[in-house]
This record gives C-alpha cells, sequence and structure tokens, in this order.
C-alpha cells in the first residue's frame, strides 16, 4: 500500500525504468493540453483519488486492490456525472493535499495540520468554482508535473548513485520536492494559457 511519497518513489524504484515511459508521455500531454482533456483528466483523478481511498480502508494487502478498484470505478462514475462541480472537489483535494504537506514538517500538532488542510481545501474549491477553467489549466498542470516527475524518477532508479542523491534530498528537504515540481507545473500552465487564448482569438480549432 502506498501512503506516502518516499513509499511512492520506492514503488517506481522496484519497477524499474520502463514504467517511466508512459508516465512521461502522459505528464507532458497532460501538462499542455490538459484543458482540451480536462473532463477525461477529472475522471482519470477521481480514478486516482477513490483508489487512494479505497486502500486506506482495506484491512489487509489480500484485498486491497479490490477495494482499490471498487474505490476508484465509483468515484470516476460519480465524477463523471457532474464533472463542473468535480473540478471545484479536485481543486480542494489538491490544495488541502499541498496544505497537509507543507505544514506537516514544521512540527505543528495533528489537529492544527487539520485544520489548516481543511482550509486549503476550502480555499482551492472556492477559488476553482469562480474560476473553472484557469484552475482546471493549473490542476492538469500539476497532475502532468507530478506524473512526468515520476517518469523521471523511474529512469534515475536505474543509476543507483543518483538515485539515492534524489532520494535523500526528496526525504530531507521540504522544498526540494515542491520545487522539483513547480517548474513542470509553471511551464504547463504557461503552454496551456498561450493554447487557450489561441483558441479563444480564433487562430486555432477547437
Amino acid at each position: 500500500m502506498i501512503t506516502s511519497v518516499s513509499e511512492w518513489v520506492t514503488y517506481l524504484q522496484t519497477t524499474g525504468g520502463l514504467l517511466g515511459i508512459p508516465l512521461v508521455l502522459a505528464g507532458l500531454i497532460l501538462a499542455a493540453a490538459g484543458y482540451r482533456l480536462w473532463q477525461v483528466a477529472v475522471v482519470l483523478s477521481f480514478g486516482v483519488v477513490g483508489a487512494a481511498a479505497g486502500l486506506s480502508l482495506a484491512n489487509s494487502n489480500d484485498g486491497a486492490w479490490l477495494y482499490a478498484l471498487i474505490g476508484g470505478l465509483v468515484c470516476s462514475v460519480v465524477s463523471g456525472l457532474k464533472t463542473r462541480y468535480s473540478v471545484c472537489v479536485l481543486g480542494g483535494i489538491i490544495g488541502g493535499g499541498l496544505f497537509n504537506y507543507l505544514f506537516a514538517g514544521f512540527g505543528l500538532t495533528d489537529s492544527l495540520v487539520l485544520i489548516l488542510t481543511g482550509l486549503g481545501f476550502v480555499v482551492f474549491a472556492a477559488l476553482s468554482f469562480l474560476d473553472t477553467r484557469q484552475v482546471t489549466i493549473m490542476v492538469t498542470a500539476f497532475e502532468g508535473a507530478v506524473l512526468f516527475v515520476s517518469g523521471a524518477v523511474a529512469f534515475v532508479a536505474e543509476v543507483p548513485g543518483l538515485f539515492n542523491y534524489f532520494r535523500n534530498m526528496a526525504t530531507g528537504s521540504m522544498i526540494f520536492l515542491p520545487f522539483l515540481l513547480l517548474v513542470p507545473t509553471v511551464g504547463g500552465v504557461l503552454l496551456q494559457m498561450a493554447d487557450a487564448n489561441r483558441k479563444d482569438s480564433g487562430l486555432t480549432g477547437g
């Protein structure tokens, strides 16, 4: 069961570099054209969220993947019925997750971290409701960055010395991983906004 960044990095190490190819490709597509595929991206994102929730509810490893499958299917179907509102919830989940990651390392009490996580969820969900397209661009760019960096990590895992350096930096520094994700996220946002502006001006089809 994968419940932390460290465990995800370890999983990428065990899968080998072959997994990096689809992860990098999917990350590039999502980061560069996520808003054009936003409905599919939202459904798939909720599928991942549902699968993670199912894994967390599993009582044993034997039935973990069944829980993950059921959770993923249920969340995907529900999010597909109301994609407009699903974007708001997805934005809130990502915002809450970011707040949780940032504040958990400051030595705060669990209750305070939980309150701040809830605040992040509310703020990002509200922003997602007010400006759906801009938030969709940011969310899909961020998800694309996560996939791209994950694929890059799978490739780096083939070089033990470099991988150990990356893992030590990721687990030892709170700002290393956010900065690593920030660069492709910003690049994806700029690409999608430029594409959206061209689409609005009628310079491109679709």
